[in-house]
């Protein structure tokens, strides 16, 4: 409760500020492609999280801005690295009821029934009230045999032959590990094949099917690319910046039907030495904002940590007033 109070106040305090960003698109020989003008010398605030690199407090500044760049060529440079993303973790119940209300709207409390008669009921899963995302040290078989049963899926199938055939189930402290297993461990699919699922049950199957197929595979890989192109004018730099990520090899995510990358990751290539233009640019008007008020996904999260959000002389005090120790006494 004193975490939706607190961020409650938060929203009813907030104050909204003004302010402007300056966006601009570029012209290169390969197509167009959109910055945003940052200060390369700006330096993080602790007093103050709503300042930004790409923020400008005053309009008259940004249509300063503006209007120096418009129509003016531009140098670019570029960084690429390349980056990896392994899969997420096996499910908790939490983890599986925050992923559910984003993805499918549905309540902890429908998860946890849901996930309940997937286990009682059509015994397809294994027990859903954990807080572990780890299996035994001892469950490799288990893993291959389930993975084996999957097989047959037609869905499925082909991914659980991949694992199988090129022996990706191996001791890995990250899926198999005794020191974070508690009473039960992570929930996963069963050899039960499934049979009359409800289209919501289904929905939930499948999500924990994906996700222990998923942690078997290798690593998304990823280019990313930093793009900054710099406009001069009246004795000053102008510096704009564009982000490019492009997926190379989609691991885990051709699980997730993820083969190639997003439309929207692509960056149009500039040639070395080449200089582009600055065709359009624009001022936008734009207002902070409080922070977002908690759903039941962010609000699991929270509560995950919530004895990080308590101070500890505070929780002192209240528990001397029930009699109850102290936190150290009680641990």
């Amino acid at each position: 409760l004193s975490i939706v109070v607190e961020r409650e106040e938060k929203i009813r305090k907030h104050v909204a500020r003004a302010y402007w960003e300056v966006k601009a698109m570029f012209a290169a020989q390969a197509g167009e492609y959109e910055g945003k003008w940052f200060d390369p010398k700006w330096k993080k605030n602790p007093d103050d999280a709503e300042l930004r690199a790409d923020r400008l407090w005053n309009e008259a500044d940004a249509q300063a801005i503006a209007q120096a760049c418009r129509g003016k060529p531009a140098s670019v440079s570029e960084e690429a690295k390349p980056s990896t993303q392994s899969s997420p973790g096996l499910y908790d119940l939490t983890t599986l009821q925050r992923e559910a209300n984003s993805r499918f709207g549905f309540s902890a409390k429908t998860t946890l029934s849901i996930a309940q008669a997937l286990y009682e009921k059509h015994k397809v899963l294994t027990y859903p009230r954990t807080d572990s995302r780890a299996l035994p040290e001892d469950y490799l078989p288990t893993v291959k045999t389930t993975l084996g049963a999957l097989e047959a899926d037609r869905g499925y199938g082909p991914f659980a032959r991949q694992i199988l055939g090129k022996d990706w189930v191996r001791p890995n402290k990250r899926v198999f590990d005794n020191a974070k297993v508690s009473d039960h461990f992570a929930i996963i699919p069963t050899l039960q094949p499934p049979k009359s699922l409800s289209e919501i049950e289904a929905k939930l199957y499948d999500m924990v099917v994906k996700r222990f197929i998923a942690v078997f595979y290798p690593s998304a890989e990823f280019q990313l690319t930093t793009r900054v192109s710099t406009v001069k004018a009246a004795g000053q730099e102008h510096r704009f910046q564009t982000n490019g990520k492009v997926l190379v090899n989609p691991g885990w995510l051709a699980v997730y039907g993820k083969e190639a990358q997003d439309d929207d990751a692509n960056l149009v290539a500039v040639a070395p030495g080449e200089q582009v233009k600055a065709s359009d640019v624009d001022v936008v008007a734009l207002k902070t904002k409080p922070p977002a008020r908690y759903t039941e996904a962010t609000l699991l999260s929270a509560m995950e940590g919530a004895g990080k959000l308590i101070d500890d002389d505070e929780l002192r005090e209240a528990m001397q007033e029930k009699g109850l120790g102290t936190p150290a006494t009680r641990a």
